[in-house]
């Protein structure tokens, strides 16, 4: 079971686990086939609750899209990493900024097109550029 506490106490947002929450999300998005306006989209949904509530609202408008099923929506795994990290953000006090900035990042790692296919669980920006740089290197050398 999870719990969701809407404590006051926040806890300072790392900008490296952002990068790593869009990491992830950007390259599950690349796997589900989902559209580029999908992602504008999530990140318009910000705007659409006020407050911190924002990122629970769009952690359901994404699953909601992955309920969808329809080519080129959110994807299940797509809609899981986007609420599971909205609703981490959440927690540690997070607001608007913050999950913008990170669904952001994901549309640039969508934009990127990096076809990584191993486990994205544990994947971090770092891992992702140095298997990125070393795939480069391959098919240079």
């Amino acid at each position: 079971m999870i719990s969701v506490s809407a404590s006051s106490t926040s806890q300072p947002i790392d900008e490296l686990e952002l990068l790593n929450w869009g990491t992830k999300i950007g390259i599950a998005a690349l796997r589900d086939g989902v559209e580029r306006a999908q992602l504008e989209n999530l990140i318009a949904s910000l705007d659409t609750v006020s407050g911190r509530e924002a990122l629970l609202a769009t952690a359901a408008f994404a699953l909601r899209q992955a309920q969808r099923g329809e080519k080129g929506y959110i994807g299940r795994t797509t809609a899981n990493y986007i609420s599971r990290a909205l609703l981490s953000l959440y927690e540690k006090g997070a607001d608007k900024d913050h999950a913008r900035k990170m669904l952001s990042f994901a549309k640039w790692i969508y934009e990127a097109d990096i076809r990584y296919r191993d486990r994205i669980e544990q994947l971090t920006l770092l891992q992702l550029l140095k298997w990125h740089l070393q795939q480069r290197q391959q098919r240079i050398g």
